[in-house]
């Protein structure tokens, strides 16, 4: 997953990704894997993971599932690794609210730990719906605020769990499932800081915040 911003992302440490491998997120492929189960996508499905940072995810859901699956992130030197890594792959430079794709082009978006971090959430989800076919699935996992107060300080990408079913549904999404993870994202934070990683920047950067961070998985779908 990459910082869908323009300047230098953190995600492209290659301390951090010592640490927490190629998907850079709690849960990592665990919880991707997880969704899939409840999607029950068919092989060939076309798929587009966004904030795909260098890969990782659509590496495997084309070579696990046999899904037809491409990827964007606004970092070109994550996108750059990971066609050097896996030239096949389709990954290209592109922000979430800006994605170069026709209407109705996708039977499932994925969006892992990078929805906290875009500059205009409600347009990216606009984006997201305006991609998917009829009754297609969003698959989301990040950062949320488990306190009714206003995010500040390292979760002030963050929303509440009530303002992020809001946005979903305003945007044309019925929610499905939703699930915490937090304990993945405790574990996570745990490991970075052990290995002498700032927080600064990142999905999991709750450091000094005063509030209760959380972490969910959701899928959601179009009507």
């Amino acid at each position: 997953m990459g910082d869908l911003s323009l300047k230098p992302s953190p995600y492209e440490s290659v301390l951090l990704r010592d640490v927490t491998g190629t998907t850079i997120r709690p849960g990592g492929l665990t919880l991707t894997d997880r969704a899939l189960e409840l999607c029950s996508f068919a092989i060939g499905t076309q798929l587009l993971d966004v904030g795909c940072g260098a890969g990782a995810s659509v590496e495997h859901l084309r070579s696990c599932y046999g899904y037809d699956a491409c990827g964007v992130d606004i970092s070109p030197t994550l996108i750059a690794e990971g066609l050097l890594r896996n030239p096949a792959l389709q990954l290209s430079v592109a922000a979430a609210e800006a994605l170069p794709f026709a209407a109705d082009s996708f039977d499932g978006i994925l969006c892992e730990c990078v929805l906290s971090l875009v500059e205009e959430p409600l347009k990216a989800l606009a984006e997201f719906e305006r991609m998917l076919r009829s009754g297609g699935s969003l698959i989301l996992s990040d950062l949320y605020v488990k306190t009714a107060t206003e995010p500040k300080g390292n979760l002030r990408g963050a929303v509440t769990r009530n303002q992020a079913e809001s946005w979903l549904t305003q945007s044309g999404f019925t929610i499905v499932m939703w699930e915490d993870h937090t304990a993945l994202l405790n574990e996570l934070a745990a490991r970075l800081i052990l290995a002498g990683c700032s927080l600064d920047g990142l999905c999991c950067g709750t450091s000094g915040s005063g509030q209760r961070p959380g972490y969910y998985l959701l899928v959601a779908r179009t009507a």
